[in-house]
């Protein structure tokens, strides 16, 4: 009698685990029914690839099923009986690679294991973070050897990471392994010690996820980490943030960006730029402070206003202060006009100062406060009083045609000689009285050399500091020896734009194309 009601058990080696219709079985050689795998050609024996393919039970419902290797020792039974042809595999028997190596024995000995398990000789059935043993094994050390220490922050402070669990004595541990244990899952029991009651998560390059006996949680990548999120990600700490980068920082926003801080916000850098398509505005409750070896302010295509609420103050403490605007106007527009609007004027010098025009007409369409086409050389106009006064000498000079007129009464006095000369004609009259009154009056008997003498002397003592500029016949050019340089700032470089993931843009092109069917 066969089938479930004469069940064949047996106890066997996995030989072959590279099922290729993907459904976990195995082969497996039963001990006492298989006759063993010889090298030699023998009618009696049954190579490998003869061996019925063994179905793996599966008492985690699929949650973490895990197929026997090559050389595992396992138990089951036929299904069919004695027929032998359809064994189940029920669990493995461990502990065996530690009696034998592979290979070792003779052929037709139940002992003999597999080449292919010659890995797993000498190997203890329990992982290192159950049985302590192999704690310099695979990445532990390495997590351990390469652990940072003294990381500098931000704040001045440092800090260290914290240490990866190592393996101990925690036969309490449930460990979730890959085949060949590199690549495990921890959940440790506070049953082994009160530092066991931790979550480890570690890959076989050293990245590790933990979560130690204090809720502490630590992420560590031996290589690149990425984060990505399809919604919204916030993020929340109580405490404080602290991010220590060595080498570059890139932060790119779709959209919008704010950074609300209630305290202070202090950066610190080599280099500070900061670019906008359109606006920056800065705005202070209180004041606006800008400090630096050298300041530069470059308006590439309009204007730059400075407004205060009370005084608008500028100081060069070691050179001057210059302003240059020689732009030539035109009807459509004007141009390189220089404006001093106040209620008040006072210019001051402790050395001199000099007021130049080089006489080329203007070209402009400014009607305020007069018409100024045309407009040559320098105008000082005043609505009341004008006082012209000078503690040492007084020159007045012109190589063309000078008037002086007034509608009411004109006095020139000296407490020294006054002359008046001409080399030409020289009109005195009056529409009243002429008095003429002296100790001595001279008219004619040959006075005007004396006359024309002394009126010389007297003009040139009135422009002694100035003769060397009078010899040359020219008024001095005092345009700008220190031009305004451009400081435009440079150009932002080295921005990374990232490139959509192909998964996500298969996913994108999905969604889109569904969005596409709806509408139609």
């Amino acid at each position: 009698m066969s089938g479930f009601n004469n069940m064949l058990h047996f106890v066997g080696v996995v030989e072959d685990a590279h099922d290729k219709t993907n459904s976990g079985r195995v082969r497996v050689r039963a001990f006492g029914i298989h006759p063993p795998r010889s090298s030699a050609i023998d009618a009696d024996s049954v190579p490998t690839a003869h061996l019925p393919w063994a179905t793996v039970l599966d008492g985690t419902y699929g949650v973490s099923p895990v197929i026997p290797s090559v050389g595992d020792w396992v138990f089951g039974f036929f299904i069919d009986g004695r027929e032998a042809q359809q064994p189940m595999i029920m669990g493995r028997l461990p502990g065996m690679h530690m009696q034998m190596p592979s290979g070792s024995g003779q052929e037709g000995e139940d002992g003999m294991l597999p080449p292919e398990s010659v890995s797993k000789f000498g190997k203890p059935d329990l992982h290192r973070y159950q049985g302590g043993e192999g704690a310099s094994q695979g990445q532990t050390l390495a997590q351990r050897v390469f652990s940072n220490t003294a990381i500098p922050q931000a704040d001045g402070e440092t800090f260290d990471e914290p240490p990866i669990m190592m393996p101990e004595n925690n036969y309490s541990n449930t460990v979730v392994k890959s085949k060949d244990g590199d690549n495990f899952i921890v959940l440790g029991s506070g049953e082994d010690g009160e530092n066991s009651d931790y979550f480890l998560i570690s890959h076989s390059s050293g990245s590790v996820f933990q979560i130690d006996a204090n809720g502490t949680i630590f992420v560590k990548a031996f290589a690149d980490k990425y984060n990505t999120t399809q919604g919204i990600e916030s993020t929340y700490v109580r405490g404080s943030s602290h991010s220590t980068i060595d080498e570059d920082y890139t932060l790119k926003v779709g959209k919008s960006g704010k950074i609300s801080v209630n305290g202070r916000l202090d950066i610190e850098c080599t280099d500070f730029s900061v670019r906008a398509a359109r606006n920056i505005n800065l705005d202070a409750g209180v004041k606006v402070n800008i400090s630096g070896a050298g300041v530069g302010m470059y308006a590439t295509a309009d204007d730059i206003n400075l407004v205060a609420k009370t005084n608008l103050k500028a100081l060069s403490t070691l050179g001057g202060m210059y302003f240059k605007c020689l732009m030539p106007g035109n009807i459509a527009g004007d141009g390189g006009d220089f404006h001093v609007d106040s209620y008040k004027t006072n210019l001051y010098s402790v050395s001199y100062t000099k007021i130049h025009s080089t006489g080329l007409p203007a070209i402009s369409k400014q009607t305020l406060p007069f018409p100024d086409v045309g407009h040559l050389g320098i105008d000082i106009s005043s609505k009341t009083s004008m006082r012209l006064d000078a503690l040492a000498t007084m020159n007045i000079n012109s190589t063309g045609i000078m008037g002086i007129s007034a509608v009411a009464a004109i006095g020139i006095k000296s407490t020294a000689t006054l002359d008046i000369h001409s080399t030409g004609l020289l009109g005195i009259g009056t529409a009243g009285i002429l008095s003429m009154d002296g100790t001595l009056v001279n008219i004619g008997n040959g006075t005007a050399a004396a006359t024309g003498a002394l009126a010389t002397t007297s003009i040139t003592a009135s422009i002694a500091p100035q003769l060397i500029q009078k010899a040359t016949g020219a008024v001095p050019n005092i345009s700008l020896a220190e031009i305004a340089k451009v400081v435009k700032p440079q150009e932002i470089t080295n921005v990374v734009t990232p490139e959509m993931p192909a998964v996500t843009k298969r996913w994108w092109h999905g969604i889109t194309s569904i969005m596409r069917s709806d509408d139609d």
